[in-house]
């Protein structure tokens, strides 16, 4: 089950033109890539498994820890570390589907399709939001849209999740398992093309349209708008502001566009706009396979963007460590002391998001 079942169908119906590829060429390329599938899949959904567990968790232990202090965009990385935890607690499911195919019937198939979706739509839109507050914060200087209380921020949250739920109901609804034609069990809609399944395609633009082309033209003016605003206040406190948030963004769209824009041609080959052609579209399909593997490593990496780049997030988790009793009061201090000499007039207290 690759999201929203993109991944695994390429030959598994009719298609437009309702032609077959050579035998001898599809059973090679496809033996190639069940090796690929069932050898070094597994090994990097465990991977990022276990890495995102403990990041994501770290994150949502911090951040809860400072639930009262919390700003606006540090409360907007707090539901974008649990839609990621989310996500990851999926990853045993794909480890076994690319072993052994889909063997968890009808209703996880629906259940965990919308899940890697609403993950990505959340992550999205909440990067977007991310980019509007640090855009009213530097630009315009509206420090209280910042500050506002915790319950208008949690309304926002809330609408985005409940937009991102609404928009994978298509997935909910028309997902299903069948049988390709390896006789390998897939999680997958019924039919694809023009003159398939007409939802499929509308889930097809929408996840590229709103799901990522809509956010990035919103994150793209954002911090176009903050860049040079800082290299004309050449202030150091506002460039260090706004670090963490160009940096995470930057990533998730490096690990995204690919998967987009191979699933962009694909849904162009399956609807005859671009020429068919059998090696084509295997390519298509393995690439697939790749870049949204490469996507999914979005959620193991900002955590590490954290602990590099984020000053209260490394102080936070010297605390809990202190707490747990793992290192000395002692020794807590000197860590501490050392991080405010290296970050200069940055103060642990600092509001900005290159605090976190």
């Amino acid at each position: 089950m690759e999201m929203s079942g993109y991944g695994d169908a390429e030959n598994t119906t009719n298609d437009l033109d309702n032609y077959l590829c050579p035998e001898s060429t599809s059973s090679l390329t496809n033996e190639a890539a069940n090796m690929f599938r069932k050898i070094f899949m597994p090994l990097i959904y465990l991977l990022m498994f276990l890495l995102g567990t403990m990041g994501n968790a770290l994150v949502l232990a911090i951040l809860e820890r400072c639930k009262r202090s919390r700003t606006t965009t540090e409360s907007f990385l707090f539901h974008l570390a649990l839609a990621n935890m989310v996500l990851v607690l999926t990853f045993p499911f794909s480890v076994i589907e690319n072993l052994a195919g889909w063997i968890f019937g009808t209703f996880l198939c629906k259940v965990l399709s919308a899940v890697h979706k609403i993950n990505f739509y959340c992550s999205s839109i909440l990067l977007g939001c991310i980019g509007v507050d640090r855009y009213l914060a530097i630009v315009y200087a509206i420090h209280t849209y910042r500050r506002r209380r915790a319950r208008a921020i949690h309304i926002t949250c809330t609408a985005i999740w409940v937009f991102s739920l609404v928009l994978t109901l298509p997935d909910l609804i028309f997902m299903e398992v069948w049988k390709d034609t390896n006789n390998r069990s897939i999680c997958y809609f019924p039919q694809m093309g023009i003159h398939g399944n007409d939802m499929w395609l509308a889930t097809r633009f929408l996840y590229h349209i709103v799901g990522f082309f809509m956010p990035l033209l919103v994150m793209c003016y954002c911090y176009a708008a903050i860049v040079r605003t800082l290299c004309q206040s050449q202030r150091l406190q506002r460039q260090k502001a706004v670090r963490i948030a160009i940096v995470v963004t930057a990533v998730f769209l490096l690990c995204w566009s690919p998967y987009h824009i191979v699933i962009f041609l694909d849904t162009l080959t399956k609807l005859g706009v671009l020429s068919k052609d059998c090696l084509v579209e295997e390519q298509l399909g393995t690439s697939i396979l790749v870049t949204e593997a490469i996507g999914f490593t979005q959620c193991c990496l900002n955590p590490i963007l954290y602990a590099f780049v984020g000053v209260k997030f490394r102080n936070d988790f010297f605390r809990i460590l202190q707490e747990l009793g793992c290192i000395s009061h002692e020794t807590l201090q000197e860590i501490l002391d050392v991080t405010r000499r290296g970050s200069g007039v940055e103060s642990d207290n600092t509001t900005s998001i290159s605090t976190f």
